[in-house]
């Protein structure tokens, strides 16, 4: 991709993200994002579809850098290590994943994440053993959906315990399935 083309998308990503900051996605406008941005209308539309392709696009770059930031190898796992690199990212950033939270009234944020966590379940799933493999679809979706609640709730209540206090306690409720997970 051409620098110039690389340098306008994160001029609206950024300038889209200061608005969602002061004013909530329902009140943002195409056109707030080019007066912002001091560029013409047109050129938001040429590089995205509408805000709702915005937003998307936003929330795929932060939840694709929370992965690639809490991970050596993009492979979190389930490991104790990894688990508290993501909490400590998201405590260092909460706002930023606070405020994409806050704004998922289309449920595009969960979704992404509920993927992205998906991913990494699979990966780990493929190193345990067959009792715990066997059932991958029940273990999986509770595996994801009971670690995205734990992070929506750590999130919106405005972190009530530390990153290793929560990283600690979800590693007790997860131990049968961390003990199959080579370190």
């Amino acid at each position: 991709m051409d620098r110039r083309v690389k340098r306008t998308r994160k001029l609206i990503l950024e300038t889209f993200m200061d608005l969602l900051r002061e004013k909530g996605f329902e009140k943002i406008t195409v056109n707030d994002i080019a007066d912002r941005a001091d560029i013409n209308r047109g050129t938001v539309y040429l590089h995205f579809l509408d805000k709702y392709d915005i937003l998307e696009k936003c929330i795929d770059k932060y939840v694709d850098e929370l992965l690639s930031q809490c991970s050596d190898n993009e492979d979190i796992h389930l490991q104790e290590d990894a688990m508290g690199r993501v909490f400590s990212y998201l405590e260092e950033h909460i706002e930023l994943y606070k405020l994409l939270h806050e704004n998922d009234k289309y449920g595009i944020f969960r979704r992404k994440f509920t993927n992205a966590l998906l991913g990494q379940v699979s990966i780990a799933m493929a190193v345990m053993p067959e009792e715990i493999a066997s059932s991958y679809e029940i273990a999986s979706q509770f595996l994801v959906n009971g670690l995205l609640g734990v992070i929506e709730w750590w999130i919106s209540s405005d972190m009530p315990c530390s990153s290793e206090e929560v990283t600690d306690r979800l590693l007790t409720f997860l131990k049968p399935f961390t003990d199959f997970i080579p370190a």
